[in-house]
């Protein structure tokens, strides 16, 4: 019955660069298309049971429960605050992944790249929607921003596509077939190397010295 949504999922989880998204983006995407398109889209729950029982995709619980503390907020209050979270692109909750999509050096510091892209992006846009007139607030948000603005040139240079590419070369190396079969091999020659030293060892001291004649 809702195989279409399951097929719609992985449709739009092809073509995001995140590769690692949560679920209930793809849920909201899948509702937009549903609404656009004429076909049935079932409840947050039901989509995220679903996901985790197909084969294609790669289910992660979210362990946020463990760590979130009382915030003090009225329902009202937290599901405004989460839905402006979302509008700057933050979801909370469970992640999914295409299974056949597998997860390189280079795939994974472009993902790194654009959280923190993405995170400064929404602290200056909380800039520029900051309150007049409040000096704690200006100053809290300031060292906020520099210190992201740090963090995100440090992360340009340690996950930079050039240094993954190169990580992905020596995983790659390592791994190879034939880098495999000439350590295998290499260590049989020294075992065999190992076993003749022995061998000819034993054989030295088996021999017993011979006497010259005394007349």
């Amino acid at each position: 019955m809702y195989e279409r949504c399951l097929n719609e999922a992985e449709r739009i989880l092809a073509m995001d660069k995140d590769v690692i998204v949560p679920v209930k983006k793809v849920w909201q995407e899948v509702v937009k298309q549903g609404k656009g398109q004429g076909f049935e889209v079932p409840s947050l729950a039901d989509f995220e049971t679903m996901l985790e029982a197909d084969p294609r995709f790669e289910f992660m619980p979210s362990q946020r429960e463990l760590f979130e503390e009382e915030d003090g907020l009225s329902e009202e209050e937290r599901a405004e605050e989460e839905a402006e979270m979302e509008r700057l692109g933050f979801y909370s909750g469970d992640r999914i992944k295409l299974k056949r999509v597998e997860l390189t050096p280079e795939l994974l510091g472009g993902i790194i790249r654009r959280k923190v892209d993405r995170t400064m992006e929404a602290l200056t846009k909380a800039w520029e929607m900051r309150p007049q007139d409040d000096k704690d607030t200006e100053d809290q948000l300031l060292d906020i921003l520099a210190r992201t603005q740090k963090l995100q040139r440090e992360v340009k240079e340690a996950f930079s596509e050039e240094r993954m590419a190169a990580v992905a070369k020596t995983i790659k190396k390592k791994n190879s077939p034939k880098r495999t079969a000439t350590k295998t091999n290499r260590k049989a020659a020294a075992k065999k190397t190992t076993v003749s030293r022995k061998q000819s060892s034993r054989g030295n001291s088996s021999k017993k010295p011979r006497r010259g004649s005394a007349r």
